[in-house]
C-alpha cells in the first residue's frame, strides 16, 4: 500500500490536496450546513414552544428524548437504505420525510403528537448523518481524517449557532419557525441531488441482514475500540442535554426567548474554535489520551459552573465548556475509524450514531429529572458526572487497552 493510502472495498483512497478534497465534498457540506441550521432552530423552538404552552419540564424532556430514541432505532436500518439505494437517493428521501414531520409541528400543538414527530425526525436524521459521515470518511486517508472531520464539525456548530440566531426573527404567528425549518431542509436536497461528485458505490445488504450486520459491527468495535462506544454514549448525553435542556435551564432562570437565543447562539459560536487544532493534534498523537485530558477539563468547568449558575460569568465559562466538550465526538470517530477495516465505513458511522443516540435519549431525561429536584444548576451536576466518567474511562484505556490503531486487521 502506498504511503497515505488505504483500501476501500478494493479501491485505493490516496492522500490528496485539500483543494481536490474540498471539491469532492463541497456540495455535500453545503447541504449539510443548511440541514444543521434548520435542525438547531427546530430543536430549540421545540423546547421553548413546549414550555411556553405550560408543558412541565419533565414532559418537555420526554419529547426531546424521543428525537434521540428515533436516532437509535434508525441506526439499525438506515445503513441498509444507503447501501440499497445509494447516498444521494437516501439523503433526498430522508430529508423530505423531515420536512413533512416538521410541518406537522407547525400545524398541531399536542406534546404527544410532537413526541411522535420528533421520533420520526430523529430516525431520519440518523440516516442523513450516516450518509454524510460515511461519504466524508470514504474520501480521506487516516492521516487526514481528523482534519476533514474537524471541518465537518466546524460546519455543524456554526450552523447550530446560526439556527439559534434565527429565533430572533420577528415571527408573527405560532409555528412559523417550524415552516422556516422545513424550508431549510427542502433547500438542502438541491446541492446533493445535483452534484456531479459521486461517493463510492456500496454493495446492497442481504435481505434481512441489516440488523445482524449492525450488531456484528458493534461487537467488532467493542473488541477493537471500546472507548469509541462508551465515549459516544457519553458524548450523546452531553450534546443532547445542551441542545434540548440548556434552553429549559435558562428559562428556569427567568430569561426571555430572545435572551435564550442570544445565549445559545454565542455559546455555539465557541464550538468550532478548537475543532481544527484538536483534529490536527489527534492525527499526530494518542487520541484516547487527548480525550481523557479534554474530559477532565470539562469536569472542572462543570464544577465551577455549578457554583456560578445564573451569574454573569456563566456565558464565558459555557463558551469554554462548549469549545472543549463538543470535540469529543470527532476524537471518538477517529478512534473507531482508525481501528476498523475501511469496508465498514457505513456501519462504523451507524454504530457510533446508534450509541450516540442512546446517550442522547438519556441526556434530556437525566437532566430534566435532576433539574426538577435541585433547580437549574442540576444541568451542570449531570455534566460533572458525565465528564468525570469519560475522563477516567479514557485514561484507563490508555493504560490497560492496546491502541486501536496498532491492532492487526481482521
Amino acid at each position: 500500500m502506498a504511503r497515505g493510502g488505504m483500501a476501500m472495498e478494493g479501491v485505493m483512497v490516496v492522500e490528496r490536496s485539500w483543494r481536490s478534497m474540498l471539491r469532492a465534498v463541497a456540495s455535500l457540506l453545503l447541504a449539510y450546513a443548511l440541514l444543521v441550521v434548520g435542525n438547531a432552530l427546530g430543536n430549540t423552538e421545540t423546547s421553548l414552544s413546549l414550555l411556553a404552552n405550560g408543558v412541565p419540564v419533565a414532559v418537555a424532556g420526554m419529547v426531546q428524548s424521543a428525537y434521540y430514541a428515533g436516532f437509535f432505532i434508525g441506526g439499525f436500518f438506515c445503513s441498509g437504505m444507503i447501501r440499497q439505494y445509494g447516498h444521494h437517493r437516501a439523503f433526498a428521501a430522508l430529508t423530505a420525510m423531515i420536512c413533512v414531520l416538521t410541518l406537522c409541528q407547525a400545524l398541531f400543538t399536542s406534546p404527544w403528537l410532537w413526541l411522535l414527530a420528533r421520533l420520526g425526525n430523529g430516525l431520519a436524521m440518523v440516516g442523513i448523518y450516516m450518509v454524510v459521515e460515511s461519504w466524508l470518511n470514504g474520501c480521506v486517508s487516516n492521516s487526514q481524517r481528523g482534519q476533514l472531520f474537524s471541518l465537518y464539525l466546524i460546519i455543524s456548530y456554526l450552523g447550530a449557532s446560526a439556527g439559534q440566531w434565527l429565533l430572533k426573527l420577528p415571527f408573527s404567528q405560532p409555528g412559523w419557525a417550524f415552516i422556516i425549518v422545513a424550508m431549510l431542509f427542502a433547500l438542502a436536497i438541491i446541492p446533493v441531488t445535483l452534484t456531479g461528485q459521486r461517493p463510492q458505490a456500496l454493495s446492497a445488504p442481504a435481505a434481512g441482514n441489516v440488523l445482524a450486520r449492525a450488531l456484528r459491527t458493534l461487537r467488532l468495535l467493542g473488541r477493537r475500540a471500546p472507548l469509541s462506544l462508551v465515549g459516544a454514549v457519553l458524548a450523546g448525553c452531553f450534546n443532547s442535554a445542551f441542545y434540548t435542556m440548556m434552553p429549559a435551564m435558562l428559562s428556569q432562570l427567568g430569561r426571555s426567548a430572545a435572551d435564550i437565543a442570544g445565549f445559545m447562539g454565542m455559546a455555539l459560536l465557541a464550538a468550532p474554535l478548537l475543532q481544527w487544532p484538536m483534529g490536527k493534534w489527534a492525527d499526530s498523537s494518542d487520541r484516547a489520551q487527548l480525550l481523557a485530558y479534554s474530559a477532565l477539563v470539562v469536569a472542572v468547568l462543570s464544577l465551577v459552573l455549578i457554583l456560578l449558575t445564573g451569574s454573569g460569568w456563566m456565558l464565558p465559562l459555557v463558551m469554554v465548556y462548549v469549545a472543549i466538550a463538543f470535540t469529543f465526538y470527532g476524537t471518538l470517530s477517529g478512534i473507531a475509524n482508525d481501528a476498523m477495516p475501511p469496508r465498514h465505513r457505513v456501519e462504523i458511522s451507524a454504530s457510533l450514531l446508534m450509541v450516540y443516540a442512546l446517550g442522547g435519549t438519556l441526556g434530556p431525561l437525566l437532566c430534566s429529572a435532576v433539574m426538577a429536584s435541585v433547580g437549574p444548576a442540576g444541568y451542570f451536576v449531570v455534566s460533572l458526572g458525565l465528564a468525570a466518567l469519560l475522563g477516567v474511562y479514557a485514561q484507563w484505556t490508555v493504560k490497560r487497552w492496546p491502541l486501536p490503531s496498532l491492532l492487526p486487521p481482521r
